[in-house]
């Protein structure tokens, strides 16, 4: 019970913290200019900046297709982030994703990856939805149009998780 109360917690802020992030975005006055209110040294790294707002340092886009917005999951149009469905450890696990939908989501820190992924299989999961045997990843999981720089950055950060 206290877990199930701990993860809606979560959600819940999660989810409030990503409308935010949506309606900076929309009004285009986040600090950086890239669509969050985040100023400069808030994260260690431009990977964990990535994992947290699905903007990137640099300036270029991270957007997607497909994924529980596209499908009715999240509540309100909210933009999603890596840590929308993995949450903040990148542990994933099963959580609400709006509307009583319930998602199982990969455990992405690199540790638990790397028996079975290398960077261009995450690449192709992250890109195409592709799991490394070729299958397609349920449509909750985003296709993300990232670049390589920002996708290296995201590897990196991943690898710090344990």
């Amino acid at each position: 019970m206290k877990k199930s109360i701990a993860a809606l917690m979560l959600a819940i802020v999660v989810g409030i913290t990503l409308i935010s992030f949506d309606a900076t975005a929309q009004r285009g006055s986040g600090m950086m200019g890239g669509g969050t209110g985040w100023g400069p040294g808030a994260f260690r790294s431009n990977g964990e900046r990535i994992y947290f707002t699905s903007t990137s340092e640099r300036g270029t886009a991270i957007s997607y297709t497909s994924g529980p917005a596209a499908t009715g999951w999240m509540m309100m149009g909210g933009r999603l982030a890596c840590v929308s469905c993995h949450a903040p450890d990148g542990r994933g696990g099963r959580h609400n994703m709006g509307m009583m939908q319930v998602m199982d989501s990969k455990d992405i820190r690199w540790s638990a990856l790397s028996p079975e992924f290398d960077a261009e299989k995450f690449r192709l999961a992250v890109v195409n939805g592709q799991d490394p045997d070729g299958t397609q990843l349920k449509p909750e999981m985003p296709r993300w149009k990232i670049s390589d720089d920002d996708l290296a950055d995201l590897i990196a950060f991943l690898k710090t998780l344990s």
